[in-house]
This record gives structure tokens, C-alpha cells and sequence, in this order.
């Protein structure tokens, strides 16, 4: 029997609608590195924890929503659009903020997402809207969780990344590294 790392149905244990919450340290980590453009569109904001860090960092022209609004039939342009989204449709999720967004997109997703032809063909070749940067985190955050106010995360087994887009980028793409250690929970914590 193979390993399961991520929760996914083979354990019945995947979340409804894909609901796995960011670890606010994520996001503020994040945010040391990249500058955003407002408004920003968070368009699956789920209980809202980018947001709330969002607007600890002063960012306060941002639009966000969950279920109450669909992201695949979103109209309005916006220069940033930064998420954690429903990885089963992340897919659509990149092709529909390239089509909206003006200046830069933000994801977090497995750092697997990386691989595949199709994915290579439509999102990765794309010269318009081109991968500037990858973040990795240290440590692997475990999402889903209870989120907890100081951003202390559990570790688990499935490698997360911020994938940063951006408008007319010419350079490589790059890795860097964000250092998530000081944030992982210890067993006395």
C-alpha cells in the first residue's frame, strides 16, 4: 500500500469543496517578498484568512468572496489576484485570473503543480503572463488545520508553494525559499 500525504478521498479524510485554510504565517511571509497592487481580488476566500492578513499589512481596496459568487464568470479586471484555491479546479482557477488579472497572480498550491504537459502548454509557455517566481516553503505546512492567531502550523507531508504570475515578465521564473521553520508548532506548544 502506497503512502497518503495529502488527505485526499482515498482516506475519506479530503475536506468538503476542497476547504484547506492557510496558515496566516504563509501569508505574512509572503508579503515580506512580493508587493501588491491594489484592488486585489481574493476570490476564494473561504473563512478569510489571506484577507485578514491582507489588511495587517494595510492593504484595504481588496474584493473577496467564496460561495456566494462564482471566480469562473468574474468580469472585473484587477491588477492582483492572490489565492489558495480549490486544487481540483486550480486549473481553471490560473486560466481565469490570466484572462482578469492586469499585473500579478498568486497561488498557493502543491509544489507538484509544476509538472504536466497541459499545464506546460497553457499555463507555463504562456509569454503574456509568464511564472515570475516560485516561493518554497522550509518546512512542509500542513493546511486544514484550526487556524491558530500566532500562525503556528503543524507539519505534514505534501509540499506547498507560492506560483507568482507576472504580467509581461521577460526574465526565468526563479525559486526562492520562504523559511516557515520558526512557525512550525513544537510538540510542547
Amino acid at each position: 500500500m502506497g503512502k497518503n500525504f495529502s488527505c485526499n478521498n482515498a482516506s475519506k479524510k479530503r475536506k468538503k469543496s476542497d476547504f484547506y485554510e492557510t496558515p496566516y504565517s504563509l501569508t505574512r511571509l509572503l508579503l515580506r517578498e512580493e508587493w501588491l497592487e491594489e484592488p486585489i481580488l481574493e476570490p476564494a476566500c473561504g473563512n478569510g484568512a489571506i484577507v485578514k492578513i491582507l489588511k495587517e499589512y494595510n492593504h484595504r481596496g481588496i474584493t473577496y468572496y467564496d460561495k456566494e459568487q462564482n471566480f469562473l464568470i468574474e468580469n472585473y479586471r484587477y491588477p492582483t489576484i492572490i489565492t489558495n484555491p480549490p486544487f481540483s479546479i486550480a486549473y481553471d482557477f490560473i486560466l481565469k485570473a490570466k484572462k482578469i488579472a492586469t499585473k500579478k497572480i498568486i497561488f498557493l498550491l502543491p509544489l507538484s503543480y509544476l509538472h504536466g504537459k497541459k499545464r506546460y502548454d497553457n499555463i507555463y509557455s504562456d509569454e503574456d503572463f509568464p511564472l515570475k517566481c516560485i516561493y518554497v516553503f522550509t518546512r512542509y505546512p500542513m493546511l486544514g488545520d484550526e487556524l491558530r492567531e500566532d500562525g503556528l502550523h503543524r507539519t505534514g507531508m505534501m509540499v506547498y508553494a507560492w506560483f507568482v504570475w507576472e504580467k509581461y515578465w521577460k526574465e526565468k521564473p526563479t525559486i526562492k525559499w520562504l523559511d516557515n521553520d520558526p512557525f512550525v508548532l513544537r510538540k510542547k506548544q
